[in-house]
């Protein structure tokens, strides 16, 4: 089946956009309400990072697999078959908080959603280059991370009204008809099949593809393994600073409820969504050899927040500051992230794209546990000098930058 290629806005497109918009709103409300809702009950920013921390490590294993099928299979069936499941443990965590089950039980939770995650996001991501070509692929991508971002926007900030509203069991049973309603809408996508076949099985198939993937990326591809290591330093001290560093500090440190950090939340995404629309104002201008400069200025921002919380000011004072530079910290690296992206899938043939992706996914996301763990018992220790974690943290970023420098210079 061929798909008009051309214009990046059509009804097929409408159809992958509202599905993704339910799917993502529902996901954002799902995980600020567990985010909240396990700090509320532990008042810890180890235990917090820590459970952050396992709860990635099945994205990291099983995303490998996740781009094997989303190559390989119906990407439409794919896509509701994924958002049923999110709606099954949406319905498992509404039994579970309404039963007062132990924190093990929230984390069991947090694990599936984090299988499930491992398989959703080679789907979509390997179905852009199928439907666009590469001259609209950029701007393509950039529609769809606005998307993302603008139900992550919304999520945090109806998530934090709504868990100061209504008992939180019922968030739940909120999310599980966003899935509901995204699994249906995206029983409409239209998406080319490509012809596989399973000469040796089907696990065969996998373990071939997955050696077939990392074999372009080491020989054919070589730059994709730089961009990575590279992608994994930003990750590990943005993870770490921000995931478990924004809830503690706004809820823990800062004594805000949970108001505060829903805006927070949906300011940070409206700046995702500024980033995004930045890719396509600046796609003339960006290029692989001057990207490093994202890395550079996005570092200069984290020692500015350590120099924030170095001043004696109001708790709403600080939040509002500490809000504002994370936004343009947000922008930066939603700006760097599509155009990276879009710069591998533009240079991976479409058949391998799915799983060439998750591999992208899942090594620059192995840093991403240890750095939460290990933040989250920094931020214990620190609770009253976190300036010095963002100040020694950014000036540890300007040698990744350095480093990427020498990465990007010899890329296009």
């Amino acid at each position: 089946m061929e798909i008009e290629q051309h214009a990046v806005w059509s009804k097929n497109f409408a159809y992958i956009i509202t599905g993704q918009t339910l799917s993502v709103l529902a996901n954002s409300v799902m995980k600020f309400a567990l985010s909240l809702y396990i700090l509320d009950l532990t008042k810890s920013a180890a235990l917090y990072g820590t459970l952050l921390a396992v709860s990635i490590i099945p994205t990291i294993i099983f995303s490998p697999i996740g781009g094997v099928l989303a190559d390989n299979f119906n990407k439409k069936n794919m896509m509701v078959l994924m958002d049923g499941l999110y709606a099954s443990i949406a319905a498992l965590i509404y039994f579970a908080v309404a039963s007062g089950a132990n924190i093990t039980i929230i984390a069991v939770c947090l694990l599936l959603m984090s299988v499930v995650s491992a398989f959703e996001t080679p789907i979509v991501q390997s179905s852009m280059p199928l439907l666009f070509k590469q001259e609209n692929l950029l701007k393509a991508n950039s529609v769809v991370n606005q998307i993302q971002l603008f139900a992550n926007f919304v999520g945090p900030i109806l998530a934090g009204f709504l868990y100061s509203l209504i008992k939180i069991e019922w968030i739940f049973i909120i999310c599980l008809f966003l899935f509901l309603g995204a699994a249906f809408i995206e029983l409409f996508i239209k998406i080319p099949i490509l012809a596989v076949k399973f000469e040796n099985g089907a696990i065969a198939t996998v373990i071939k593809d997955l050696k077939e993937s990392w074999l372009f990326i080491r020989k054919e591809e070589p730059a994709i393994v730089k961009i990575i290591l590279v992608l994994g330093s930003i990750s590990f001290f943005i993870s770490g600073l921000l995931f478990v560093g924004i809830p503690y500090i706004i809820h823990i440190i800062l004594g805000l409820d949970s108001q505060y950090l829903g805006i927070n939340q949906g300011l940070i995404s409206l700046a995702g969504i500024m980033g995004a629309v930045m890719v396509g104002v600046l796609s003339t201008k960006l290029n692989m050899k001057n990207s490093y400069l994202i890395v550079s200025l996005s570092s200069l921002l984290v020692i500015l927040i350590g120099l924030i919380f170095m001043i004696d000011m109001p708790a709403t004072a600080t939040f509002g500051l500490f809000t504002f530079v994370i936004m343009l910290l947000q922008a930066l690296f939603t700006l760097f992230s599509i155009f990276i992206v879009s710069n591998i899938q533009a240079s991976t043939p479409v058949q391998l794209v799915g799983k060439v992706m998750s591999y992208v996914t899942t090594l620059s996301l192995c840093a991403q546990p240890l750095s939460q763990a290990v933040y989250g018992i920094l931020f214990d220790i620190f609770a009253n000098s976190v300036y010095i974690l963002f100040i020694i943290t950014g000036l540890i970023m300007l040698l990744v930058s350095y480093f990427s420098k020498s990465v990007f210079k010899n890329l296009t």
